[in-house]
């Protein structure tokens, strides 16, 4: 006799994740109000991007497995083409392009958003035209495709601010100042989260301040502005860990991490990312635990504990190499460029400081490609090649000045000085 769609689905995540599947597809049955024990075909678009952003903690190649395992039990595009009511359909089609995004299958989830715009413009559905709009956004800034993302993003709030839904406008915002960030427009993303904040308290949204300080913090950390970051990531800390929302708390407590060592604060900042390799251990959140294995690794080194520094990073490179994920790569590589610097095994180093380099240039984000060329500019004046180091710091003085990040800035001219 075939198996239902309940035991075909639980069998799925008992094979991809032992027992803790089972409770995943219980609890977000609860969460969707599905019945775990008869779901129904009609219930697969929007439990494929519950379970798939579930999986998406333990790495986007989980999430991918899932998504194609879902696809072989039922014809999703076909069922979804074939749906009659119209406004069903595009709730479908904004599932499916989400799971699709959550498994890193851009192409369909790029075609499901499309389908999903036409059918809500076709509708008049604002509300879910602003929501498609950020989801082609956020697609589009996975690629680097920053003018595309930008374009959606503010036809995302012109939509939200024509219908007046204050929850969408913020969340236009908010996406909006996350976009500039990662160009390292500072203050063109402070303009945009500070309007953000003071809608969410005027409106009394404790989730969307919290959203919005945890968005604050990154770029006040980027900036150089270390203590006014770690204010706004604490507030974040405490309404997420009210809130039980350990997910965001372990993203929080590893941004606290990255805060305090930027300031120096290396035992501060190793306590914030051992908390957060426990509660993200505590939780499956495994790309998180990986990035706090490395940040913590490259920290580990620089209070001398070579041992702890090099186990952390290993492991972390195993994760992300495994999930083909370069932005964790090109942190992991880094960490390990730093550690064997720090041991004085400059030709290792070098090359970890090429790798990174590498993969934060294809990446686009300003930032972290000029951090990677000073630290190796640090290290190449330590190993005496002095021309090599210019070129190297020189090159980062330009990203920094470029993006304003004034500390950086200030950083690398001084290690420019020193090597006449």
């Amino acid at each position: 006799m075939p198996k239902t769609l309940s035991e075909e689905l639980k069998k799925i995540m008992t094979t991809e994740l032992g027992d803790i599947g089972k409770f995943i597809i219980v609890k977000q049955c609860k969460d969707l109000g599905i019945d775990q024990d008869n779901i129904q075909s009609s219930d697969l678009p929007r439990l494929a991007n519950a379970l798939s952003a579930s999986m998406k903690l333990f790495g986007t190649e989980k999430a991918r497995n899932l998504y194609k395992m879902i696809l072989k039990l039922k014809d999703l595009d076909s069922m979804v083409e074939a749906e009659t009511d119209s406004e069903q359909k595009l709730e479908d089609l904004i599932h499916l392009g989400s799971a699709g995004y959550n498994a890193g299958e851009w192409d369909a989830a790029q075609k499901n958003y499309d389908d999903a715009m036409a059918l809500a413009k076709e509708l008049g559905n604002k509300e879910n035209m602003a929501k498609v709009h950020r989801a082609i956004a956020n697609l589009a800034l996975r690629t680097g495709d920053y003018k595309t993302a930008n374009m959606n993003l503010n036809k995302s709030l012109a939509i939200s601010n024509e219908s007046g839904s204050e929850k969408d406008i913020i969340e236009s915002l908010r996406n909006l100042g996350n976009a500039s960030w990662r160009k390292g427009e500072y203050q063109k993303a402070l303009g945009y989260l500070e309007d953000a904040l003071h809608r969410a308290q005027k409106a009394k949204d404790d989730e969307a301040m919290a959203q919005v300080y945890m968005a604050m913090a990154n770029v006040y950390d980027e900036k150089g502005d270390y203590e006014i970051g770690v204010k706004y990531a604490k507030q974040s800390l405490d309404f997420f860990q009210k809130a039980g929302n350990m997910n965001s708390v372990a993203t929080v407590l590893n941004n606290l991490g990255v805060a305090h060592a930027r300031m120096e604060k290396f035992q501060e900042s190793v306590k914030y990312y051992e908390k957060c390799i426990k509660v993200s251990g505590e939780i499956n959140y495994v790309l998180m635990n990986a990035w706090a294995m490395f940040n913590a690794g490259e920290d580990y080194a620089k209070l001398g504990d070579f041992e702890r520094s090099i186990d952390y990073c290993e492991k972390s490179i195993a994760v992300f190499k495994k999930m083909k994920d370069k932005l964790g790569m090109s942190g992991a590589y880094m960490s390990f460029a730093i550690a064997y610097q720090l041991k004085e095994d400059y030709e290792r180093s070098f090359e970890y400081f090429k790798k990174s380099i590498k993969l934060r240039e294809e990446l686009g984000m300003p930032y972290r490609l000029a951090d990677a060329l000073y630290e190796c500019g640090l290290m190449l004046a330590k190993k005496g090649d002095v021309p090599e180091a210019r070129n190297y710091l020189e090159r980062a003085l330009r990203i920094f000045t470029d993006i304003n990040s004034q500390k950086m800035q200030e950083k690398a001219e001084k290690a420019l000085k020193s090597l006449a």
